[in-house]
């Protein structure tokens, strides 16, 4: 996904907007892929502030994920802000890695959106906020059906403690 800016590093323009559809079929997170079952939308612009360059917008896609309470499969919107600096490629700060790189009067926002996106993400996804997730004992999906099972067993290593409380 590259944008061409070269209006804007020019001067003829001060902002350029940018709406942009792609199909991306997954997104590597920390070792877990996100199969996107949508294509990913982002509506923002690139704009100069103070002749420095800056993109501001929002994307946005659905992807399928398993909840990390009862692994169930289910599907869920999810969305990102984008607020960031652009540096050229010959600047000092483009040797620091902490900006995004305008190479050849061109931005790639695939990385940009990808790092967005991931960003966005909860520490844990869970399929809603009132999951009960799976029985410790048996594995049931206690959603689903309630279980039998004594819940009152202490951990060994902690049974002294339990006695503090008597």
């Amino acid at each position: 996904m590259k944008i061409n800016i070269a209006e804007l590093m020019d001067g003829q323009k001060s902002q350029l907007s940018i709406e942009i559809k792609d199909e991306i079929e997954k997104l590597d997170s920390f070792g877990d892929e996100i199969i996107l079952v949508e294509p990913i939308i982002f509506k923002g612009s690139i704009y100069i502030s103070n002749e420095d360059f800056y993109i501001k917008g929002i994307v946005q896609s659905t992807g399928e994920f398993y909840c990390h309470r009862c692994l169930k499969k289910f599907e869920q919107n999810f969305c990102g802000e984008v607020d960031e600096k652009l540096v050229a490629e010959d600047s000092l700060e483009a040797e620091t890695g902490e900006c995004y790189v305008i190479k050849s009067k061109q931005l790639d926002l695939s990385e940009i959106i990808q790092n967005t996106l991931i960003e966005s993400l909860p520490m844990k996804i869970v399929c809603h906020e009132d999951c009960k997730g799976l029985c410790l004992v048996c594995g049931k999906n206690l959603n689903e059906d309630t279980c039998e099972c004594l819940k009152d067993e202490i951990d060994p290593r902690l049974a002294k403690l339990k006695d503090l409380l008597q």
